[in-house]
């Protein structure tokens, strides 16, 4: 009697795993300061895109970089660090959070995301940030957040998705 009780618990335990629902919600993934890579797993190329040096127009710039656990993070830290290049994201600037949307990637900034230097600045930063995180093939579009509220500036709103604009980039 006990034996059926125990194969019985099994068959239940296998047919209740069964119907675990797997399908994952697209929740806010949280920025963390120590992104944990493993260089086991390769390097990765990557393309940036910095401002040229009359900060007229944005240069891509390929870089390898360990492959990260997670893609988008690892490109907005990379913005932060220009290295020869002129900085494109204001300083202090931190990514909150982000999630997707479809084929839309929201990006949601710290305050010092707004200080933004001038309209050329502003230019430069908008579609540097749209023009790396697009080259992620699941993203076509960015939509811009600060602390929950969408990007607003002396010279626009960005209310809506922004698409890649190779217009911007240097040829």
């Amino acid at each position: 009697m006990k034996r059926i009780a125990f194969f019985l618990m099994i068959i239940l335990s296998l047919i209740f795993a069964g119907c675990v629902d797997n399908t994952k919600e697209q929740q806010p993934q949280k920025q963390t300061g120590t992104q944990s890579q493993d260089p086991a797993k390769g390097k990765v190329k990557i393309t940036l895109y910095f401002a040229n040096e009359n900060a007229d127009a944005l240069v891509p710039v390929e870089r390898e970089i360990d492959k990260p656990n997670d893609m988008v993070i690892a490109l907005v830290n990379e913005l932060n660090k220009p290295e020869k290049y002129a900085a494109v994201l204001p300083q202090g600037t931190e990514l909150i959070d982000y999630k997707a949307e479809g084929d839309t990637l929201i990006l949601n900034f710290n305050q010092a995301f707004v200080n933004l230097q001038g309209s050329t600045g502003e230019l430069i930063t908008v579609n540097s940030l749209v023009n790396t995180l697009t080259e992620l093939p699941q993203y076509k579009s960015v939509k811009l957040l600060v602390e929950q509220k969408p990007l607003e500036t002396g010279h626009a709103i960005y209310d809506q998705p922004l698409p890649r604009n190779e217009s911007v980039i240097q040829k």
